[in-house]
């Protein structure tokens, strides 16, 4: 038995996924069939990261509002084209739960976080609010940003169309001023900001306001700048070592009428024309 991270309770704990377990099954389904981990890209692998972070009872709390999000935020924007999203307790709880899962994970390794102090602070308010239903305060600045289809990156870097619109990332960024928490899946950028990130610079993205996708920005240079990076530092087919790309090649050309023209190989394209 072991204290559970939100309750606080000595149970027994689940493996719970950072990033929300539907999210791997949609990239296997609209993508090779198979995962790749970012640091061991050499090593496919079956699911994504996962942490005995939760009781059961508290890992049902955070199923609910994934499902929710599935049903009607991710499907209804991938699949059905829908732009706008309005402002509900159901977003909100998905998207705190989130970013707690992504603080917690990284919070207390090893790295010498310059704003830890906060990044403390803003765990207690978040996990306040998602078990004590407390209202946020201090950190209450969460963002959305949902990449459409047809974005175009000018002069776009290496692998940025597969990882705006396919990867999964997560992080705690942090500069001399500024702190954010960070969490990417397919489409989908939620930001949780710690300090020195003006609510100015984000245009259609506060989900405690409509947001309208089609003039989404985020007008921050930092913030601008650490996606960038992130996409051009993401793993790619060219990463793969000898003998992993002579497997991948037989492995596509096997799957070849199922992989082409899905998901997967439309960002592939775009990353490579």
């Amino acid at each position: 038995m072991e204290k559970c991270k939100l309750c606080h309770k000595e149970k027994e704990l689940q493996e719970s996924h950072i990033i929300p377990k539907f999210v791997y099954k949609w990239m296997k389904q609209t993508g090779t069939g198979r995962l790749r981990q970012g640091l061991n890209i050499n090593k496919p692998i079956q699911d994504g990261i996962k942490e005995f972070l939760l009781c059961r009872d508290c890992e049902q709390k955070f199923s609910k509002r994934e499902d929710w999000f599935k049903k009607n935020v991710f499907s209804r924007f991938i699949d059905k084209g829908v732009t706008t999203f309005y402002p509900s307790d159901n977003l909100k709880y998905f998207a705190v739960s989130l970013l707690w899962r992504v603080l917690v994970y990284f919070k207390d390794d090893e790295n010498n976080y310059k704003f830890k102090e906060k990044l403390d602070e803003a765990e207690i308010e978040w996990r306040k609010y998602l078990y004590e239903n407390v209202d946020l305060k201090k950190y209450d600045s969460i963002h959305l940003m949902c990449n459409p289809d047809d974005i175009e990156i000018p002069n776009a870097p290496k692998n940025i169309y597969s990882y705006l619109l396919r990867n999964v990332d997560i992080e705690i960024a942090e500069s001399e001023e500024k702190c954010f928490i960070y969490a990417k899946f397919a489409r989908f950028i939620f930001i949780g900001v710690i300090e020195g990130l003006e609510n100015s610079s984000f245009i259609e993205t506060d989900i405690s306001h409509s947001i309208n996708t089609n003039i989404q920005s985020i007008n921050d240079s930092d913030v601008g700048g650490f996606i960038i990076n992130r996409a051009k530092n993401s793993k790619s087919f060219e990463d793969l070592s000898k003998e992993q790309q002579e497997k991948n090649n037989q492995y596509f050309e096997n799957r070849i009428d199922k992989i082409r023209g899905n998901d997967y190989w439309n960002q592939f394209l775009k990353d490579n024309k």
